[in-house]
């Protein structure tokens, strides 16, 4: 604050020297006390930006946002414009008073500007965490129609294992040990059979990974999941949201273009360490990256894509962890590695 004040006395005492003398010692000393209170704001503004920017905040925000330093910008050049016609004319005392008010007012749309704009960004967080909210909800109902269905289809099968045998029986007297064999694994290879109840302890990843292998299976895609014990309880259920859904839409949207296609994920910890590695691999039929390195997507907009990757992003900068991807040209294969460090 002081700064600002020395810069703006300076301002004045360099361009307008005569703008704070008595003659009209008031009107001119809240153009003054407006002046240094913008250019105070504009460089709080600023110092706000560039520390969020070095910290890399969790939150999405919206790089135009930096457009509206202009505003405060343009605002310390009108001021300056109100110095100069202050200083260079004579104005009457009505005239005065209106460009005084018009400082006031021009501070007093500033400091609105922020505000709303703050109240705005608070409102896109909360719409962020309810739309988590939301996935979250949306995995639990699946997983439990998904356990109402299997349980519905298990209870069929039981109902026609009697068949089943009965088939199997004939085949036996007539000796056909290759068809009773071929039998026997179509029925093992149901998926009435399948258990999807239970991969993991954490129970919104479970009901996640419970979703994400039925889509697999739907889509005739290998899955395999590893989630070791108290792997991922330290992450917000947002967090593994977040994380897993993005990781696993993006698999599933490389591995459905190409034929006999996995995905396999795990999460361990490193022994008598405090960090957790997630490695996936999946299978990609080209390569991914550009010829500079960066991810393009395949999908019919990329510039309307890529914050999944972004999201990832921040989640893993968040536990003061890493990630590394690359591309397996031999076995067609994209491998992501995560390192996160459990908080205490």
């Amino acid at each position: 604050m002081s700064m600002s004040e020395l810069i703006v006395y300076g301002i004045i005492k360099r361009f307008a020297p005569h703008f704070l003398d008595n003659g009209r010692e008031f009107n001119h000393l809240l153009v003054f006390t407006v002046f240094n209170k913008l250019i105070f704001f504009t460089v709080i503004y600023l110092l706000i930006h560039f520390i969020k920017k070095q910290e890399k905040c969790s939150r999405q925000y919206d790089k135009s946002i930096f457009l509206l330093v202009f505003i405060p910008i343009a605002s310390v050049f009108v001021m300056f414009t109100f110095i100069n016609i202050g200083e260079n004319a004579t104005l009457p005392p009505s005239l005065d008073w209106m460009i005084t008010l018009s400082a006031v007012f021009l501070l007093t749309a500033n400091l609105l500007m922020f505000g709303i704009n703050q109240y705005h960004q608070k409102k896109y967080m909360e719409f962020t965490e309810m739309q988590l909210l939301l996935q979250q909800e949306s995995d639990s109902a699946r997983y439990y129609e998904m356990l109402h269905l299997q349980n519905e289809n298990q209870r069929i099968l039981i109902h026609d294992m009697k068949k089943h045998l009965q088939s199997i029986a004939l085949l036996n007297e007539d000796n056909q040990n290759e068809k009773i064999r071929a039998y026997i694994n179509q029925l093992m290879q149901s998926s009435d059979l399948l258990e999807f109840s239970k991969i993991c302890d954490h129970k919104i990843l479970n009901n996640i990974l419970c979703r994400y292998k039925k889509v697999c299976n739907d889509l005739h895609i290998a899955f395999h999941a590893d989630i070791r014990s108290n792997t991922t309880t330290f992450l917000s259920d947002s967090d593994v949201t977040s994380l897993f859904c993005n990781l696993l839409d993006n698999a599933v949207e490389a591995s459905q273009r190409i034929k006999d296609s996995y995905i396999e994920i795990s999460a361990t910890q490193r022994e008598h360490t405090p960090f957790i590695i997630i490695t996936m691999i999946n299978s990609c039929a080209c390569n991914p990256f550009s010829p500079n390195g960066e991810l393009v997507s395949s999908k019919p907009d990329p510039q309307a894509h890529g914050f999944g990757i972004k999201s990832i992003e921040k989640i893993v900068h968040n536990y003061n962890g890493n990630m590394q991807m690359y591309y397996d040209g031999e076995t067609f294969t994209f491998h992501t590695i995560i390192m996160l460090k459990m908080k205490p």
